[in-house]
């Protein structure tokens, strides 16, 4: 037994320090996979009470500590880049209050987004982020890279819905920014949009007052395909303007739908053109009479295929296809890459085409699945770490890739983070100043650069 391992059982109970190889082989990466940072330890307080507890001796550590919920990240934010000890707070699964009146929940972190939307159906109310992981993602993970999710187009991202968070300090106090009064009350200091997004540079969550919607009343699935990128692209953008206003417009391209059709998630989608899923949302009489519309704006587009439905069924299977088209990539290759940028729309045919010239000269293949209605794409690069070259050449590609997002008026990322998969690319965007000030944030709640050093900025080094 180290002398770590002592200090950590003297904080938390034994069963809640692991440090044993094989336990801590599984928190190595995240969903990146490809990237493996071993932790020294990982432990795992079993409430809130205990976490702070915990966060009480554990600046004394001197040891890096890197927040983690599930572990679905896919820009390299809940990993150990620079070793220490992972906190795992999916313990915290509690949801103390449901007010359906006033449209608020009161969750904690550990809660799956999946969970909660089961819990929050039968009062008749929703919480609209929606992200693909959501069978497993946590909330604290959400809230830390402020998610953002199919229906993002018009219901928005995390920050549009975090009423207040409750986030324990480096020094073990415990502090509420905001709540269901949406900062007045005995909520006064409303600095929660200073942890939004914070990738655990900053404190840890432990829970949250999140808005909710009263669910929709009826809904739309619609499906479309299009030959090409041109006419892909008209549909999105007269889509976007349509008044009919879309909860949703993803598009899977053509490996992706071969993908998906070659899996056990097929649902007949034809191959070898581009695919639209859209979906409109809203009181009965209103959502259908605008179906007969949505179908032939979509047909004025160029396709000639357009389906649609209202039956729970066919429209779950859809959507289960488009959000299991994440986990299908690793049945295709042993490595891969999700990178994460969004682009005006107007660029969007400009810079897809640039992923496959790119791509292709490299040998290396690529799947586009993404939030076509924000312009947030998601460029799925397979290839085999193993083999000498092969990240060489995709991180060559993303690097290209981020350099036309800048370019084109985009920015880094619409809802994965910058993690340290993107932090090298921050210089594109901010300039030297601007990056004082935000560095600035952090430092002022751990000077030391304690909590989850290397992410973000990837100078930000523990002990700096």
């Amino acid at each position: 037994m180290n002398d770590l391992d002592v200090r950590l059982r003297a904080l938390l109970p034994r069963g809640r320090v692991l440090t044993s190889p094989a336990q801590l082989a599984a928190y190595g990466a995240d969903g990146l996979g490809y990237k493996n940072y071993r932790p020294d330890a990982v432990v795992l307080p079993a409430d809130a009470a205990e976490l702070a507890a915990f966060m009480r001796g554990a600046k004394r550590l001197a040891v890096p500590l890197v927040m983690r919920g599930a572990g679905t990240s896919l820009s390299g934010g809940p990993v150990a880049a620079q070793g220490g000890v992972i906190v795992h707070t999916s313990a915290l699964k509690a949801v103390p209050v449901i007010n359906a009146h006033g449209f608020w929940c009161e969750v904690e972190s550990g809660v799956t987004l999946n969970d909660l939307d089961a819990i929050l159906k039968p009062h008749g109310v929703f919480y609209p982020p929606d992200p693909s992981s959501g069978p497993v993602c946590t909330l604290g993970g959400n809230v830390a890279s402020n998610a953002g999710g199919a229906h993002c187009f018009r219901y928005g991202v995390t920050s549009n819905y975090v009423l207040g968070v409750e986030a324990v300090l480096l020094d073990g106090s415990v502090h509420r920014f905001g709540g269901p009064a949406g900062g007045r009350g005995p909520w006064r200091e409303d600095w929660k949009r200073f942890m939004i997004g914070s990738e655990g540079t900053l404190a840890a969550f432990t829970r949250f007052w999140l808005r909710l919607l009263p669910l929709p009343e009826k809904v739309w699935t619609f499906r479309a395909t299009y030959p090409d990128l041109t006419t892909t692209e008209a549909a999105i953008h007269a889509l976007v303007a349509d008044p009919s206003y879309p909860a949703a417009i993803e598009m899977l391209d053509p490996r992706g739908v071969a993908m998906v059709e070659s899996s056990q998630m097929a649902c007949g989608l034809p191959e070898g053109s581009f695919l639209l899923l859209v979906e409109i949302d809203g009181p009965a009489p209103l959502v259908d009479g605008r179906v007969p519309h949505v179908a032939e704006l979509l047909r004025r587009a160029g396709s000639t295929d357009v389906t649609f439905s209202e039956e729970a069924l066919i429209r779950q299977k859809l959507w289960k296809a488009r959000k299991a088209a994440g986990g299908l990539l690793g049945q295709l290759s042993p490595s891969y890459v999700v990178q994460d940028a969004v682009i005006p729309k107007r660029a969007l045919a400009e810079v897809l085409r640039l992923v496959y010239d790119e791509a292709d000269a490299a040998g290396i293949r690529v799947v586009n699945v993404f939030h076509a209605g924000d312009g947030n794409l998601h460029p799925n690069f397979l290839f085999d770490s193993r083999v000498p070259g092969e990240l060489e050449k995709v991180e060559r590609i993303s690097k290209h890739l981020m350099e036309r997002v800048i370019a084109v008026g985009g920015t880094l990322s619409g809802e994965h983070g910058i993690g340290n998969d993107k932090s090298g690319y921050m210089p594109l965007v901010f300039g030297p100043d601007s990056m004082r000030l935000q560095l600035a944030v952090p430092a002022a709640f751990n000077p030391t650069h304690q909590m989850n050093p290397l992410k973000v900025f990837d100078d930000r080094r523990f002990g700096s």
